[in-house]
């Protein structure tokens, strides 16, 4: 009955090239073509749903039929491009070679994808396929800057993987634990970041007697100048956080800027509990904040230190509504469209994050609608152009949008200048006004309040 089959094909990619469904509408069309071209031969419609589902590569409801000819071009093509490069994602060559793919009736990655798995040829991953089995992104980004032995910026890793979207490259880079952001906009890999460990061996003595006077030291305490110097690239917050992941942890708990004797803030070690809450959040694709909580209850985080687990969340998955995570792999973002839509929004200035007040304009995001919390997402990682900051991870949309172009010491002074730039009198009742009502703060706090006001009296002084 082989000859059979191929009858049936035939007539299905002449007559289906959008796809077929194996339902009785369309198998009926596939029976009566059939039986006008072949009428003493006769055969069922289960046979036909038979051919189709063993010969198709199933789509959205669909199957798809390549000819023999088409899928040697498909491989011919994917050999030239595997041939230079460690890592094919199949949007990344889709969109190149959409003119390519368009007559061949393929009209997404994902049948892209299916057709290379038949052809047994590479190893098909779900979204990339390489001729390694061992293949992964981070450790081919990795090794270009091993090999470049340099800070990199997002168009150099680009050039060197033209085959992988720019997001999934954002996405290793935004591993805090393995690369930080230098103050030019590129990046370096933190086992690059060298350290003055004579000065870090002082600088933990002068923490510890910091901590037997007051019961806690703060950065102000200790000096890192020889540390900032040997890495000129790195901004002192984040050569900080470093240092202390690296050297002090082990001794310390940090709270904010404070440092105190591990076991004096909570008898719990935070970096364990921190530890397991990454591997809580690492076995879900989705995640509700509901459960995300209970579970930091669980490890002894009370409903006050709920912001510890959002901001964990936050650096794993991407918060696209309020009750909800999701794994970076189920979103993609046209990080370029994104950010020239911010800019009709942010004009260069600082906006709180509630300024952005309609996502007409928004590139769509396949499966999921633009809010405040996936536009936070978006800008705490993924983003080119411009920078977020808060207090602390928050369920309100509180927050500051700013060009990455701006520096600031902390978020303090995001909002001393936002109170600047605005030019609302530097006055207690009106710059809380402000800074409550435009969302860059939650409620009234006196002292931080007097601290804003102080240091915007400063800036205008220099």
């Amino acid at each position: 009955m082989q000859y059979v089959v191929k009858k049936i094909i035939e007539i299905i990619r002449n007559n289906f090239i959008n796809g077929i469904r194996d339902d009785f509408i369309d198998v009926s069309k596939v029976l009566r073509i059939y039986s006008a071209s072949y009428g003493n031969e006769n055969i069922s419609r289960e046979f036909i749903s038979n051919v189709i589902y063993s010969n198709g590569i199933e789509d959205g409801g669909r199957y798809y039929f390549i000819s023999e000819n088409d899928e040697a071009e498909i491989k011919s093509l994917f050999d030239d491009i595997l041939r230079i490069n460690s890592i094919v994602y199949y949007s990344a060559v889709y969109k190149k070679y959409s003119d390519f793919f368009t007559p061949l009736h393929i009209f997404s990655p994902e049948i892209l994808r299916k057709i290379l798995r038949v052809t047994n040829t590479y190893f098909c991953f779900a979204e990339f396929c390489s001729t390694n089995r061992g293949i992964r992104l981070d450790y081919e980004v990795s090794g270009i800057f091993m090999a470049a032995g340099k800070s990199l910026s997002l168009e150099d890793l680009q050039e060197k993987l033209p085959y992988v979207p720019s997001e999934k490259i954002l996405a290793v880079l935004s591993d805090i634990e393995k690369f930080l952001r230098t103050n030019t906009g590129k990046y370096i890999p933190v086992s690059k970041v060298q350290f003055d460990a004579e000065e870090i061996q002082s600088v933990k003595r002068q923490i510890t007697l910091q901590i037997e006077s007051n019961g806690y030291a703060t950065a102000e305490d200790y000096d890192l100048s020889s540390n900032f110097d040997l890495n000129p690239e790195i901004a002192e917050k984040d050569l900080r956080n470093v240092i202390y992941e690296k050297f002090f942890s082990a001794e310390f708990t940090k709270r904010g800027m404070k440092l105190f004797r591990k076991g004096d803030v909570a008898k719990r070690n935070t970096s364990d509990s921190t530890q397991s809450l990454r591997e809580f959040i690492s076995e879900y694709k989705e995640l509700s904040v509901e459960k995300l909580f209970a579970f930091a209850e669980s490890l002894g985080f009370s409903k006050k230190y709920a912001t510890v687990s959002l901001s964990v969340a936050h650096e794993m998955m991407i918060r696209v509504e309020k009750d909800l995570f999701v794994e970076d792999s189920l979103i993609s973002f046209d990080v370029a469209g994104v950010d020239e839509a911010l800019t009709s929004f942010v004009q260069g200035k600082i906006i709180p994050l509630r300024g952005v007040t309609s996502f007409t304009g928004f590139p769509p995001v396949a499966g999921y609608s633009w809010n405040l919390f996936l536009l936070e997402s978006f800008l705490r990682r993924f983003s080119q152009k411009y920078s977020f900051d808060t207090s602390a991870a928050n369920n309100a949309n509180i927050g500051a949008i700013y060009p990455k172009s701006m520096k600031f010491e902390d978020y303090l002074d995001v909002q001393a200048r936002a109170v600047l730039q605005e030019k609302i009198p530097l006055e207690k009742s009106a710059v809380e006004s402000f800074l409550i009502n435009q969302g860059f703060r939650a409620k009234r706090l006196e002292k931080t309040t007097v601290r804003i006001i102080s240091h915007a009296q400063e800036i205008l002084n220099k």
